[in-house]
């Protein structure tokens, strides 16, 4: 169902809500965990459902197999909130933005526990943070669902900078971007809801400096290749109460980063809208999520035939939901997240380069995010 102004009210209050309850709300008797991961390892961020509360963050040992569930709260005796968006690492530190609880953690690295955190309410317009940036220790930007800005803020101190007004106008309620990748001074970010729309912040003067409009809507996930080409993919839209949005088909984009003109516009051949893109350590290669998992390289004039690693199907033939997909900086392995059917445990499938299963293993509800230390 499309928010109104009135809902989407009504769903600031619950994620107002959702931050008070993440930020105090432990179980009496309940102790700490205390934690120790000097080794390599993977969090898994899993989102949980909207409005549950119930987003959660996994820790993975490759080298042992060993995987803790839960380590956030274990940690901290804290809930995480509500549905943790996207996790990265800079430095020793991991950042969580939790998008429904307007929040995002800075968790150690090491020990999973809070180093300082950014709400809503010490900033002048982040209200639903989606995905971090970062440009330098102390500068990073965050994106948003609903307001049309960027934020700007400190990663160190955790404290707000400024806010970076991306000119969008609200459509259904949203003016949202999303997902950021960086080619020289120029960062582009997508605006997924409802927008067929990439914009260009200039870096160096925290301003938008520019767009790209595309043919399909719903720019979901982006990646830079070696050649500092930029690949987006979208979902195509889909229903609203009013009627379709877009063609619900989607399309795979390359486009000069330089330039910024669409060099190659590929239909995909599925309406499956949890689209993603990820590229191999060395950027050559890339990863596909479109139903089951697809793999190319960057010089491909041809989009894959077949598919590199198939989805699951449960007893009743249906597939299960490839939602994320995380490549390991360090030996090319893939981590593919499996929502299973958004509502029990998802399973986290690990591969090598080549496709071969390796591991596998339960997590929380909606595995959606990876972030390799």
């Amino acid at each position: 169902m499309l928010p109104t102004r009135k809902l989407l009210r009504n769903f600031k209050l619950l994620a107002a809500l959702a931050l008070l309850a993440a930020c105090s709300n432990s179980d009496p008797g309940t102790e700490e965990e205390t934690f120790n991961t000097s080794d390599r390892g993977v969090f898994v961020l899993c989102e949980g459902n909207f409005n549950a509360g119930n987003a959660t963050l996994s820790y993975y040992n490759p080298d042992t197999r060993e995987v803790q569930n839960a380590v956030f709260y274990r940690a901290n005796d804290r809930r995480l909130g509500d549905t943790g968006q996207s996790i990265c690492l800079h430095g020793q530190t991991a950042y969580i933005a939790v998008e429904n609880s307007g929040i995002i953690w800075a968790i150690d690295a090491s020990t999973f526990r809070v180093l300082g955190q950014l709400t809503t309410g010490q900033t002048q317009h982040m209200t639903n943070p989606r995905y971090i940036h970062f440009l330098s220790d102390h500068k990073a930007y965050v994106t948003d669902l609903y307001a049309p800005y960027v934020t700007v803020f400190d990663p160190q101190t955790m404290t707000y900078l400024a806010s970076i007004s991306t000119k969008q106008p609200e459509a259904y309620g949203y003016s949202s971007t999303e997902q950021m990748v960086q080619y020289g001074r120029e960062v582009f970010t997508n605006c997924w809801s409802y927008s067929n729309k990439l914009l260009v912040l200039d870096s160096e003067h925290d301003v938008l400096a520019d767009s790209i409009t595309l043919s399909s809507w719903q720019p979901k996930s982006m990646v830079i290749d070696a050649r500092g080409k930029l690949w987006v993919v979208t979902d195509g839209g889909y229903a609203t109460d009013e009627g379709s949005f877009g063609d619900n088909i989607p399309h795979l984009y390359r486009i000069d980063a330089t330039t910024h003109r669409i060099e190659l516009d590929h239909t995909l051949d599925s309406d499956e809208s949890s689209v993603q893109l990820a590229t191999d350590p060395s950027g050559t290669i890339l990863y596909l999520i479109n139903n089951d998992v697809y793999r190319m390289g960057i010089e491909d004039a041809h989009l894959p035939v077949r598919p590199f690693i198939t989805a699951e199907r449960n007893e009743r033939g249906l597939r299960h939901k490839l939602y994320g997909i995380g490549i390991d900086p360090h030996n090319g392995e893939i981590y593919v997240a499996d929502a299973v059917d958004f509502s029990q445990s998802g399973v986290v499938l690990r591969y090598t380069a080549e496709g071969i299963l390796v591991d596998q293993f339960r997590v929380g509800i909606n595995p959606n995010g990876f972030a390799f230390k």
